[in-house]
């Protein structure tokens, strides 16, 4: 008789942060390329008007994102639209975050641009969290 293996997501087992939080930002470089290339080549290359190709852009890396966090990062496998449900609440959550962050910085004399990176360094923490607790959860 063959010996069972079971394998354990690195949400599910709560290992692996480590691991896990490379895995997180590489995903999240990917997204940005992602989004950022699209813009340019839809924008720049193929001479797409600007809001066509900014939301080609967030919609691609807004499914690259999901797919590779639920699958590379998370390791999970079940549970697809609810996951998705969540992630989009969570995005949503987000976009409102973010203009309170930034439009309180730039508030209290901080530039745009200042205020921006550190709203997206906070949310990526909280996202971090928030996906392996909440969103990817299994």
């Amino acid at each position: 008789m063959a010996p069972v293996v079971t394998v354990e997501s690195p949400v599910s087992a709560g290992r692996d942060t480590p691991g896990t939080l490379v895995r997180y930002v590489a995903v999240g470089v990917l997204s940005l390329v992602v989004d950022a290339g699209t813009l340019w080549l839809l924008y720049d290359g193929a001479g797409t008007s600007l809001w066509l190709a900014t939301t080609a852009g967030f919609w691609l890396s807004f499914a690259v994102n999901f797919l590779a966090n639920k699958y590379v990062t998370f390791g999970a496998r079940a549970h697809g639209a609810r996951q998705l449900i969540r992630y989009c609440v969570l995005v949503g959550l987000n976009y409102l975050a973010n203009l309170g962050i930034v439009a309180g910085l730039v508030a209290v004399g901080l530039p745009a641009v200042v205020a921006k990176v550190i709203a997206v360094a906070v949310l990526s923490i909280v996202n971090f969290i928030a996906y392996r607790q909440w969103v990817f959860r299994e």
